[in-house]
């Protein structure tokens, strides 16, 4: 089979690369990207004045947190759904003048899954989550002090759950976990997909889901994400390892 009739040869992030394509479409991308983080940074800035002026900024914590990112080119794709740190990465930040807090401004390596921002919330203000809410509080990061608890996930759990037409690279279900050491597994069903080591290859170069040396790191990762799956109820179908 000629390449010009590979089932690929026609795929959308082929042909943006064609002639710059993908730098062009990044650089246009990322100027309305950094215009619209300044004018969040302006609003962010409304509220506080406003917090200021009725007297609540010294009783406020302010949390600012996004869904996804976005690939802008990196690995020829844009957008999101693929499990590549650029799209699954957010911001989750936690602020605001509170005295009692002030020295407590730090970077956290913890695996923080959406899921544990209504805890989280919740334990901010010092409510206790309801028995039925899923996710982990990890209020004590502000409150308390920086260390783990034994009950923290040592994860964040990963899915495309329905294929949305979003993807350059595979739009097809996938699930994978990155884990607080350092590693990241994805599976399409039936499948290994990605194994990266995060420490190492923070850009994603080095794919090692099929690479007999790192078997075994695959085989621990699986079973970690085997547990997310299980504990949700998730019916997706794993690769046997």
């Amino acid at each position: 089979m000629d390449g010009a009739s590979h089932p690929s040869a026609n795929h959308p992030a082929r042909q943006r690369a064609a002639g710059g394509a993908v730098q062009e479409s990044a650089r246009r991308d990322l100027a309305g990207y950094y215009a619209m983080i300044e004018n969040l940074d302006w609003n962010v800035g409304r509220v506080m004045q406003a917090l200021e002026e009725t007297g609540l900024r010294d009783a406020t914590h302010l949390l600012f947190f996004s869904d996804h990112g976005d690939m802008h080119g990196s690995h020829g794709q844009f957008r999101k759904t693929c499990p590549w740190e650029e799209a699954i990465r957010v911001p989750f930040l936690i602020g605001g003048n509170v005295p009692r807090y002030e020295n407590r401004s730090a970077w956290v390596d913890a695996p923080v899954n959406h899921v544990d921002v209504a805890p989280t919330t919740l334990g901010l203000c010092g409510i206790a989550a309801p028995d039925w809410m899923q996710g982990a509080d990890y209020s004590h990061l502000r409150l308390l002090d920086k260390s783990p608890r034994q009950s923290e996930p040592d994860s964040a759990y990963l899915q495309l759950v329905t294929p949305t037409g979003h993807n350059d690279s595979v739009d097809r279900p996938w699930r994978g976990v990155v884990t607080r050491d350092g590693w990241k597994y994805v599976a399409l069903e039936g499948q290994p997909f990605l194994l990266f080591n995060l420490n190492e290859d923070p850009c994603e170069l080095a794919n090692h889901a099929f690479d007999p040396v790192y078997r075994a790191e695959r085989r621990r990762l699986q079973d970690r994400l085997a547990g997310w799956i299980n504990d949700t109820g998730d019916e997706f179908q794993l690769p046997e390892i």
